[in-house]
């Protein structure tokens, strides 16, 4: 993997002398080496004049890193790197923010390395940057420990398999403490709280797809959240049984008949609960019909019920809030995977991410339902999506596998009947697993008129990383 990813940063990198005559190669590469030797000399001769932490340091090695990035010698960029960040704090404290481009490119170099744990810790120092200049309780620092657990997030797929679990609690617990300090940053009642609570709610429903995905690797997360949050939330109408092969049991789902979290689930729900509530104490009616339609979602996805009573009630008042009745229909008529993954403050945000989602893949007749494209977090999460960070630093793409598969959907959003009608590469195994993965997806179903629409031929193109360990 590191091999991998290292080669995508050293093309990225290199890509403004793609195409270049070889004459015009050979003199840039001539020039490179000669700055080089030029920056070398300059930082030691600034050594031995005025010391290794002198301020005029600071040019000379910003030059030679940009010049050995080009020539990918990465290892030494990250040493130089240290030493840039070192005599920048000696000469602007540790709180300056002007040590946070320095950062964010060490964050670069440490992503080609494959050193997960290194950018942990940079994105802790910029939290910490961010508090110190703009207060503990801020949006920047909000910003700083999202970044935070989006990485830790990210760490479920680059990491190794026995950290998935320790990485997705570490943000689970992060998004957790967003929630609170949201509070404090906008006060109790304010709309500007809409997506920070959201995020808590998608990352508990995320968390609950986690422990229901079929194979090993549920079982080591149950017993993991166990120890770190005992059993009340997992409680269901279904059965655990505890195996003791460790102190607190190895534990084994009984019967798949339920889904396990529910708990998770209602405190997500609650989340939205506060949304809807906000919302009603600024008459925006509108936002009310959204969490609605959310609180649906999130009530299909615990089993109880169809969500019919909430996506009713969500499209009365839509009506009443002037949205027209098309609109609506074109929302509703058309399935959806759950849950969604950020929350939206306008309908016409929310319809116009539905159309740009069935939009995902070209060359598609209008007489055909595409779902669009459906990118699979880990083979361990395969009915997740690919959690996204908002900032590009920390989007690392994956060589992935593509399967476009055909199938049904009932009234309980519930998938039948799949078929895998192409598959990149051409392999059954990859086809299979395509085919499995999407029955564990959860679709709010087609409404028309109000009822739940089986919708039969439905297609969607499922992509997933492919295994590079």
């Amino acid at each position: 993997m590191i091999l991998r990813l290292l080669s995508i940063f050293l093309v990225t990198i290199l890509l403004p002398y793609v195409g270049f005559p070889q004459d015009r190669l050979d003199s840039v590469s001539n020039s490179g080496l000669s700055d080089i030797e030029s920056y070398e000399l300059q930082i030691m001769n600034l050594e031995s004049a005025y010391g290794p932490m002198d301020q005029r340091l600071v040019e000379p090695l910003e030059g030679l890193i940009s010049r050995l990035i080009e020539f990918g010698r990465i290892d030494q960029v990250a040493e130089l790197q240290e030493k840039q960040l070192a005599v920048m704090r000696a000469n602007l404290g540790f709180e300056s923010l002007d040590l946070l481009p320095v950062l964010r490119g060490m964050i670069q170099v440490q992503q080609a390395l494959g050193n997960w744990e290194a950018t942990s810790d940079i994105l802790d120092h910029i939290r910490f940057l961010m508090a110190a200049n703009y207060d503990q309780r801020s949006e920047e620092t909000l910003l700083a420990m999202e970044n935070q657990a989006q990485w830790k997030l990210a760490g479920f797929y680059l990491d190794a398999e026995r950290n998935q679990s320790n990485n997705f609690l570490d943000a689970r617990n992060l998004y957790a403490d967003m929630e609170r300090l949201a509070e404090d940053v906008y006060g109790e009642n304010s709309p500007q709280l809409y997506p920070w609570y959201y995020k808590r709610a998608y990352n508990l429903g995320i968390m609950v797809q986690l422990l229901n995905t079929k194979g090993g690797f549920a079982n080591v997360f149950i017993t993991d959240l166990i120890r770190s949050d005992g059993t009340m939330r997992l409680q269901t109408d279904g059965r655990l049984s505890g195996t003791r092969l460790s102190p607190i049991g190895a534990w084994n789902i009984q019967d798949r008949n339920f889904v396990l979290g529910e708990g998770y689930l209602r405190q997500a729900r609650d989340l939205i609960n506060r949304i809807r509530k906000i919302a009603e104490l600024e008459s925006d009616i509108e936002v009310q019909a959204i969490a609605e339609i959310y609180r649906g979602d999130y009530n299909l996805l615990m089993g109880r019920g169809s969500g019919r009573r909430q996506y009713n009630s969500a499209q009365d008042m839509l009506l009443e809030a002037g949205v027209a009745q098309t609109e609506i229909d074109e929302f509703f008529g058309v399935p959806t995977p759950l849950p969604l993954p950020r929350f939206f403050n306008n309908f016409s945000e929310l319809l116009d991410y539905q159309r740009i989602m069935l939009t995902g893949v070209e060359g598609i007749s209008d007489e055909e339902l595409h779902l669009g494209i459906f990118n699979a977090w880990h083979e361990n999460a395969r009915a997740v999506l690919k959690p996204m960070s908002d900032d590009p630093l920390l989007q690392i793409g994956l060589p992935q596998n593509l399967v476009d598969l055909k199938f049904n959907i009932n009234t309980r959003g519930r998938v039948s009947s799949v078929d895998a009608v192409r598959s990149v590469p051409k392999d059954e195994r990859v086809a299979r697993e395509a085919s499995r993965a999407i029955r564990e997806v959860r679709f709010r179903p087609a409404y028309v008129d109000g009822k739940a629409t089986r919708v039969r031929d439905v297609q969607i193109r499922y992509l997933f990383a492919q295994e590079l360990r």
